[in-house]
């Protein structure tokens, strides 16, 4: 689907032209006079608000909101109106049903259109996604604070181990951006969580590229960059206009944890050190770009646009679900999948309380327990990848700085204290040592998932 024509209509403050590609769009409500109401709001011609209920109300109503981040004339978003908190609820599930922008509806694409007006005056943000990640949350912030990330927008939501109250500690000193989802437990989490980003987080549009990652998943950026997502960024900046990318495509190493069944002391890095090529990845996008991240791996982009390798070569995004062999020149996604089987458990919960199957959807979140052993493998000499040593050190030193903060060490530590009592969970059957035990009898064959 192209919007550029609406687009150009709608930056020429071509009313007519506007409402007939919006109807071409949507012929659906190509003859409602809501589509003229809602074209004249959008283009800040009035100021009465429509007010469509459902979706439709929701997009008019950040229609508003959007106008409240422009700075006169130049459209910059305002960097006093970030909300370091905030909260949305199950009547903005239906953002995780991988909706496409053709089923998007007219107050949807004027929405769109609207806060692409927004001019970015910071580089770059990471989003990502948490649950039940307390023991982790910290690593992950540090992480992307030592790349050079502007900014760190984490989505959460149904968390058991207390993580909330670490998260919301962290987004009071803004240290972090916070966005607690209410879900049914019927929609995948982390699609809702990017299209919100994508549709409705004004405050993202101060950020000129976005990374797209999940909780276990780390980007490690090849050393020509320094471990700087800055030096990354001036590299795309200084390809020629015709090649250059917008949207680049980071593949997975996939960290294995040589079966390992108790969780040890120390970060991610450190611990798992021995990993396998993979061909699943996570973006790096140019936000203005960015149609839908509604796919979380790739993201549908504007027509036109391209994408490139974590090489800068290009990348073709329809094969990107396809198995060949990745390309780390530039950089990778350290994916810690498996863990320690005790962590391993805590993935397990979470994917057991979603119920997609139930509503249609392919339940790609629940794991057996013997995945743990089928999704992971063993340590040899020819699967050692250590970490940087200065990048790891960068890491900790920005973790201390961040345990440093009022409140924030002791409330790291009671998620730590609560991670025991959260496996016995498993004491219904047997206990989680000896469902390891028992599987660890079986001959089970390591092979990594295909999707």
């Amino acid at each position: 689907m192209d919007l550029k024509p609406a687009e150009q209509a709608f930056l020429r403050q071509d009313i007519d032209g506007l409402c007939a590609e919006l109807g071409r769009l949507y012929p659906d409500q190509a003859q409602s006079p809501a589509l003229a109401e809602l074209a004249r709001f959008a283009l800040g011609w009035t100021e009465t608000m429509p007010r469509p209920g459902g979706a439709d109300g929701v997009f008019v109503a950040s229609m508003a909101a959007a106008r409240n981040f422009w700075l006169d004339g130049k459209l910059e978003a305002r960097r006093h109106h970030r909300v370091a908190r905030q909260v949305i609820g199950t009547d903005l599930d239906f953002l995780g049903e991988r909706v496409g922008p053709e089923n998007w509806g007219v107050a949807r694409a004027l929405n769109r259109l609207v806060l692409d007006r927004i001019n970015p005056t910071r580089r770059a943000a990471v989003i990502g996604t948490m649950r039940d990640d307390g023991i982790y949350a910290l690593e992950w912030i540090a992480h992307y604070l030592a790349l050079g990330f502007d900014g760190i927008f984490i989505y959460t939501n149904d968390n058991a181990d207390g993580s909330e109250l670490l998260l919301r500690c962290l987004a009071d000193h803004g240290v972090i951006t916070l966005v607690e989802s209410e879900t049914l437990g019927q929609v995948r989490p982390e699609v809702k969580a990017f299209e919100h980003a994508t549709d409705l987080l004004h405050t993202l549009r101060d950020y000129e590229w976005v990374l797209f990652v999940d909780s276990d998943e780390f980007l490690q950026l090849a050393p020509q960059y320094g471990h700087s997502v800055g030096q990354l960024m001036e590299a795309i900046a200084a390809m020629p206009s015709a090649s250059r990318p917008s949207a680049v495509v980071y593949e997975w190493l996939w960290f294995n944890s040589g079966m390992v069944f108790e969780r040890q002391p120390g970060p991610l890095m450190e611990r798992f050190q021995y990993a396998s090529p993979h061909w699943l990845n996570k973006t790096f996008v140019r936000l203005r770009d960015l149609i839908s991240m509604r796919m979380q791996h790739v993201p549908h982009l504007r027509l036109g646009c391209i994408a490139a390798n974590s090489a800068l070569a290009p990348f073709d995004l329809s094969l990107a679900f396809e198995r060949r062999s990745p390309v780390y020149e530039g950089g990778r996604i350290n994916h810690y999948w498996p863990k320690s089987f005790e962590e391993f458990s805590l993935k397990k919960a979470r994917g057991d309380s979603l119920h997609l199957s139930e509503v249609g959807f392919h339940d790609e979140y629940h794991r057996s327990f013997r995945r743990f052993f089928e999704w992971n493998a063993a340590e040899t000499p020819q699967t050692h990848h250590p970490p940087d040593a200065n990048f790891l050190a960068a890491v900790k030193r920005t973790r201390q700085r961040l345990r440093a903060l009022r409140g924030v060490a002791e409330i790291e530590d009671q998620i730590n204290a609560r991670f025991a009592a959260l496996l016995g969970r498993y004491d219904a059957e047997g206990g989680l040592r000896e469902i390891y035990t028992q599987l660890s009898r079986e001959k089970i064959v390591s092979s990594l998932p295909v999707d």
